[in-house]
């Protein structure tokens, strides 16, 4: 087998240049033959992958977090398809890898490149952009965007604090607009999860039943809510058995726009994206990215 290896070596804290090495040298032993290349700055993923993905390779691997997956796949829906990729988790949360068959070990998925089993999954689109796993709206990009910046924590301790101090200093509550093909809201939010996949924040289980290849976005909604209100919210999303409380509202589309006055911060898989977005064009495009599973 031969494949493209791209590391991104600020993944998971440094993690990525600690572990790059060790997996290189795993995956020689597994006989796969490599063409390693390292990200150098934010973007880099990207680059690296649209120039890799016709290469004529068998398999396109990326080593990161979260951050790195989102770039490693608007690189590949950039470049039009190409080699199936896959992901060896080395980032914080991993909230994608869980929804493959590596979890958060990169070992295990080592060994999954070195079977080469493949499935395809579903894309989000946003405006310009792709986004492989969730789209956060509101309260959760703040966590996400505050989550960033502490470079000096690691493991899901770093999102805690972020809900912390996302809580204590930047509680909103915008108004917005939402239209999707079953109807439309207006109404105050906390926050808005449009997601494919169930997991996001490392351990937060924003949409218990969204499925990677379903051909469907589960958006969350939970309206205005206080300070307390989030509170008693957090170990309920931790758990995944907040659907159903007061002001939380859970739909199931193909596509939905999101407008507001106010501006709204966004994320994709824990990437920044916007910090005053006024007009989100979301839709899913189903079984879009082939994947190493």
């Amino acid at each position: 087998m031969r494949a493209s290896l791209i590391i991104n070596p600020a993944a998971g804290r440094g993690a990525g240049q600690i572990h790059g090495p060790s997996i290189v040298g795993h995956l020689a032993q597994l006989g796969v033959t490599l063409q390693t290349f390292y990200s150098e700055s934010p973007g880099g993923v990207t680059s690296l992958v649209k120039q890799q993905a016709q290469t004529g390779q068998d398999m396109l691997i990326v080593a990161g977090g979260d951050g790195s997956v989102h770039e490693a796949v608007n690189g590949w829906m950039q470049a039009g398809g190409g080699a199936p990729l896959a992901v060896i988790p080395i980032g914080t949360g991993n909230d994608f890898s869980k929804m493959l068959t590596s979890g958060s070990d990169w070992r295990t998925a080592c060994n999954a490149i070195a079977n080469g089993e493949t499935r395809a999954v579903d894309v989000g689109r946003c405006n310009d952009f792709y986004f492989a796993n969730s789209l956060g709206i509101g309260f959760d990009a703040q966590v996400a965007h505050t989550a960033n910046r502490m470079q000096w924590l690691h493991g899901n301790l770093v999102y805690g604090i972020a809900v912390a101090g996302t809580l204590l200093f930047r509680h909103r509550t915008p108004t917005v607009h939402l239209q999707h093909a079953g109807g439309m809201l207006d109404t105050p939010i906390t926050l808005i999860a449009v997601s494919n996949g169930c997991c996001e924040g490392g351990a937060f289980k924003l949409a218990p039943h969204a499925k990677i290849d379903d051909g469907f976005l589960d958006v969350i909604v939970a309206q205005g809510l206080s300070r307390l209100g989030i509170l008693a919210l957090v170990p309920r999303v931790l758990r995944g058995s907040h659907l159903g409380r007061p002001g939380i509202m859970e739909i199931k589309t193909t596509g939905l726009l999101i407008e507001s006055e106010a501006g709204l911060p966004v994320h994709a898989d824990g990437e920044t994206r916007y910090t005053d977005a006024k007009r989100l064009e979301i839709e899913i495009l189903p079984l879009r990215l082939t994947v190493v599973a």
